[in-house]
């Protein structure tokens, strides 16, 4: 397989390009790349919150036609009818769906902690996980009660990775969070064996990689933390011979 091209679009919105192919990730607003006509094109929204799903993604179909979309269940959306039901796969928490074509597509769904789903995707040989909302939301005004709740089912979802190997994860660090922002990213690093994790669900905070780089918390895993500066970013992942991931 060859090295990844992943453009960071904004908030949780992400392109992966490879070998022919692209998966683009919770679309919201922004420049999405251009891709070559033929391109197998994968469009996945994790829930039907609007900063992770908009009906314009539809629309790319009359300009890709081999495009496949895989949505959480929880969007009700009327499909245009010039997609056909099998461009269309939508999936529930727990599911998992294989498409076997020239670069096998396996995905997994894991349950959010607010809506939908988060994704985990085997690419070839590959894996790639986009949790969508999928965060430890620790909210200072919610109660006691709340949180705790909120920590155990975010725990009991990443426990189904544990120890898992990944490339490349899209994981939130929610600067409204406050101190806590980076309590479900530092979660997912510290029980999966992730080569690179881009922080997201931030809005325009770029600044969140900063205070990641200084949080005690993080030391173990820093170099695997990706610096988002601003949308339209391309990032390279190299994968050598020996199966681990590394960027350029």
């Amino acid at each position: 397989m060859q090295d990844m091209k992943i453009t960071y679009i904004g908030h949780s919105g992400f392109a992966v390009r490879w070998d022919g192919h692209a998966a683009v990730f919770d679309y919201f607003q922004g420049e999405v790349p251009e891709f070559e006509k033929d391109t197998k094109i994968y469009v996945f929204a994790s829930h039907a919150h609007y900063d992770h799903f908009q009906p314009c993604i539809f629309e790319w179909a009359s300009k890709y036609p081999d495009i496949t979309y895989i949505l959480s269940s929880d969007i009700k959306y009327r499909i245009p009818e010039e997609i056909s039901a099998e461009q269309v796969y939508y999936m529930k928490p727990g599911r998992r769906l294989e498409l076997e074509e020239d670069c096998p597509v396996a995905v997994r769904t894991l349950k959010s902690t607010d809506e939908g789903v988060a994704f985990l995707i085997r690419i070839g040989e590959r894996i790639i996980y986009h949790a969508g909302d999928l965060n430890w939301w620790h909210w200072e005004e919610e109660s006691p009660r709340y949180n705790k709740l909120m920590m155990q089912s975010y725990q009991r979802e990443i426990e189904k990775l544990e120890g898992r190997h990944i490339d490349v994860a899209f994981v939130p660090a929610d600067p409204r969070q406050g101190e806590q922002y980076y309590w479900g990213l530092d979660w997912f690093m510290k029980h999966t064996d992730t080569a690179n994790v881009f922080p997201m669900h931030n809005g325009q905070e770029h600044e969140v990689y900063e205070r990641l780089m200084v949080q005690p918390e993080t030391e173990s895993y820093r170099e695997h933390i990706m610096h988002i500066t601003g949308k339209n970013q391309i990032f390279e992942v190299a994968f050598p011979e020996n199966g681990t991931a590394r960027t350029e």
